[in-house]
């Protein structure tokens, strides 16, 4: 059993390997003499800590990328509105979690539906037949 506050072994065993990995690829990169490589191990490097803290709590900020992308495409879509106001309350319109989908129609008519108007235009010998059902 583990104390309070710390990851199981199979987690910690995880956090190890992923920790391993992480160093030896940039270790690798690093030493390439290719600058292209050289750049993003730096930036790994810089940023190890909190790439090993993400995969120890399993957890990724997929979440937060998808919402700041549909943030910009409303952004995108608002363009040419004339105040700014009008852009921010598009935005809380659709990610502000409100179910609002315009009505569908009913697969089964109604009594008042059922009074529906057809008309069946139909050319014989240069003559429309016009029949309206009610």
């Amino acid at each position: 059993m583990t104390a309070q506050g710390t990851p199981p072994d199979d987690a910690q065993t995880t956090g190890d390997q992923a920790r391993t990995e992480l160093n030896r690829r940039v270790f690798r990169a690093s030493h390439s003499r290719i600058p292209e490589i050289v750049e993003p191990a730096r930036k790994i490097r810089r940023h190890g800590p909190d790439i090993l803290r993400t995969t120890e709590l399993d957890c990724s900020n997929a979440r937060l990328e998808a919402s700041d992308n549909r943030i910009k495409v409303t952004i995108r879509m608002a363009y040419g509105f004339h105040h700014a106001n009008n852009p921010i309350a598009l935005v809380m319109l659709r990610r502000g979690g409100l179910d609002i989908r315009p009505p569908q129609p009913r697969t089964q008519p109604t009594k008042t539906a059922e009074a529906s108007y057809v008309l069946d235009i139909s050319a014989q010998r240069g003559r429309c037949n016009r029949s309206i059902t009610v």
